[in-house]
């Protein structure tokens, strides 16, 4: 009767073997626990690249809205010319000082100075002396010296826009006109001022004899 109880003892030997899986399981849970650390660590990333990204982007917009001081530019000695004939000879003397808002253009205006001047003689002496005796007739030539001076610089001028004290001048005047009036009285919205290119002229002697 002992042989019987021998064999039976041999299956429960078997039965017995495979309580060596745990070290599988504990590698899955190493597994598990590294996927989820990479996982924290990709949505920290994210987050920080996310949240910094558009300060960064305020802060290089900021930097650019900054203005820059003001540049005035002489165009060396004054400009004397021979004005169209009306009732006699007459000329003009007039010395030009170039406003600019952008620093790089001091140095193109300086290297660009000869073409710039010639073509201002051409524009001057093109000028009758009644055409330059009146505000409008100033404010006109203001205009075209800017145009001209763009023009060699090679600066394209905004279509909506004006000499900076046209502007200061037209804002002035819109806010005294408080006073309501009718829809068809209603003035258009005052140009913006001019920032690129030459945004202003000033004269520092301007004499017809």
């Amino acid at each position: 009767m002992s042989k019987p109880t021998a064999k039976s003892a041999a299956p429960a030997a078997k039965e017995e073997t495979p309580v060596a899986a745990p070290p599988k399981s504990k590698k899955m849970l190493i597994i598990g626990i590294v996927l989820l650390l990479a996982a924290i660590a990709g949505g920290a990333v994210w987050f920080f690249t996310r949240g910094h990204a558009p300060a960064d982007g305020h802060a290089e917009a900021a930097k650019e809205e900054i203005p820059h001081a003001a540049k005035f530019v002489p165009l060396g000695e004054n400009f004397t010319v021979n004005l169209q004939r009306e009732e006699g000879d007459q000329y003009l003397q007039a010395g030009i000082t170039l406003k600019v808002l952008q620093p790089e253009l001091e140095e193109k205006i300086k290297a660009m100075m000869p073409e710039i001047r010639s073509k201002l003689l051409f524009l001057l002496s093109s000028k009758k002396p009644s055409e330059l005796q009146t505000v409008d007739g100033k404010k006109k030539l203001i205009a075209e010296i800017i145009a001209e001076t763009d023009a060699v610089l090679g600066v394209a001028a905004p279509a909506a826009s004006m000499p900076a004290h046209e502007a200061a001048h037209d804002s002035a005047a819109s806010s005294a006109a408080s006073a309501p009036v009718a829809a068809s009285q209603v003035a258009p919205a005052p140009v913006a001022p001019k920032t690129t290119g030459v945004v202003d002229v000033l004269f520092t002697s301007f004499i017809i004899q």
